[in-house]
């Protein structure tokens, strides 16, 4: 039975449930449970590949995630708390990541080094500046010192990502009126520019932006499509997911920052590679 032949009442618990996270074979077996068995199985398969093909990455719902695990995750130098979870796209905020002065360190460490941020081209693959993002930026090579080493073996253990796997950590400053335009994180394969990007480790599937100072007005990390707006708070940090091993990329994990209004905005940034990174 194809889903659209479903009642209205049915398919919009279908839409619930899958949107939810709830797992596909749970779906199923409340469904014969409710004596809804004959013909959903091919509905649900039809409406989950219908996501898939707009963009969506199916997953578990934070509830049941969150439920397994301690609200508090102790790593081997810090507790870190988890302040909020969202399901699709995965979108965790941390509370305490960073002491504040580890903050303080990464701001005073990379003032000497920032440059106009860049973008990546996806026609040429080179890093351009554009006028979506008016920041400055500076990186710190993998492990280039003890506390860059720190925090690295504190987001692996955290997040369960090999260090390897991890881009150089990228400080961003925004002045007042400073912002980066909604964009994703992942790399488009249909583009030209990518191929070269995508060889130095994969797919990008995870994304950590670090907030190394409080703002006093505007800064938010915005994504537009969930109407959802995390704000800057010194030491937290927001952990997003939007790909996986199979290729499937979340359009819903589109996200900016939004303008600067009053102060200034230091976050650090760091992306995570399905393969180990092998770039700059």
């Amino acid at each position: 039975m194809k889903f659209d032949e479903l009642t209205k009442e049915l398919q919009q618990w279908i839409v619930s449930a899958v949107r939810e996270g709830h797992p596909r074979d749970t779906i199923l077996q409340s469904l014969k449970d409710y004596g809804h068995a004959e013909g959903t199985t091919e509905a649900v398969d039809e409406y989950i590949e219908k996501l898939k093909a707009q963009g969506h990455v199916i997953r578990p719902s934070s509830t049941s995630v969150l439920a397994s695990i301690p609200a508090t995750q102790t790593t081997s130098d810090r507790d870190v708390q988890i302040l909020m979870a969202l399901n699709n796209p995965r979108v965790i905020l941390f509370g305490d990541l960073l002491s504040h002065e580890e903050c303080d360190e990464l701001i005073e460490l990379s003032k000497a080094r920032l440059t106009p941020s860049t973008v990546v081209n996806p026609t040429t693959g080179t890093y351009d500046q554009e006028a979506v993002r008016t920041s400055y930026g500076a990186f710190f090579k993998r492990g280039e010192n003890k506390l860059i080493q720190r925090i690295e073996t504190r987001l692996s253990e955290l997040i369960g990502c090999p260090i390897n796997h991890g881009e150089p950590i990228q400080i961003l400053n925004y002045a007042p009126g400073a912002e980066y335009k909604p964009h994703v994180d992942y790399f488009d394969p249909k583009q030209p520019g990518n191929t070269k990007i995508l060889a130095m480790g994969g797919q990008r599937y995870a994304t950590i932006i670090m907030y190394l100072n409080d703002v006093a007005a505007g800064g938010s990390t915005v994504f537009p499509h969930l109407g959802l707006d995390i704000l800057p708070r010194k030491g937290n940090a927001l952990f997003f997911s939007y790909a996986n091993e199979h290729g499937d990329l979340d359009v819903n994990s589109t996200h900016g920052g939004s303008p600067v209004h009053e102060g200034e905005k230091w976050i650090a940034t760091k992306w995570l590679r399905i393969g180990n990174y092998t770039g700059p």
